[in-house]
């Protein structure tokens, strides 16, 4: 673990401050919980070494993973923003994929193969909802 992860669980343990998911999904993913999986505000992962997220994920926000290593999503994810997947090596869909806003999918592999109307038909054939698809 990190120095920064260290010294988050340093003020958790002495000041019951909550270590935020960010630096548990890039220190110590082991360690998350239930009650982490709702983010109230954006979570902004880009330009991280992230390589997945957990399942049954939502955040309020918007979730940026634009030029990740991700390659797939967790099912039921819940974006209350826009989901920033360009750049990433996202090349399918998850169950229940719920978001508010927009989808960014410039430079990924589904925005290679498919056009954005197959895309949000694949979205809604597994239980989502997306408002926008941009590529």
């Amino acid at each position: 673990m990190t120095n920064i992860y260290n010294l988050f669980k340093f003020l958790e343990d002495k000041k019951g401050k909550k270590i935020p998911l960010k630096f548990k999904l890039l220190h110590a993913p082991e360690t998350i919980e239930k009650e982490d999986l709702n983010v109230e505000g954006d979570l902004d992962l880009r330009d991280t070494e992230i390589t997945s997220l957990p399942d049954n994920l939502t955040v309020e926000g918007y979730l940026g993973l634009y030029g990740t290593q991700i390659s797939s999503l967790p099912d039921n994810l819940t974006v209350g923003g826009s989901l920033y997947l360009s750049f990433t090596k996202i090349s399918s869909i998850p169950k229940n994929l719920h978001v508010e806003l927009r989808i960014y999918f410039k430079n990924t592999p589904l925005a290679d193969k498919y056009s954005k109307e197959q895309i949000r038909k694949m979205i809604e054939e597994k239980g989502g909802y997306v408002t926008a698809i941009m590529m």
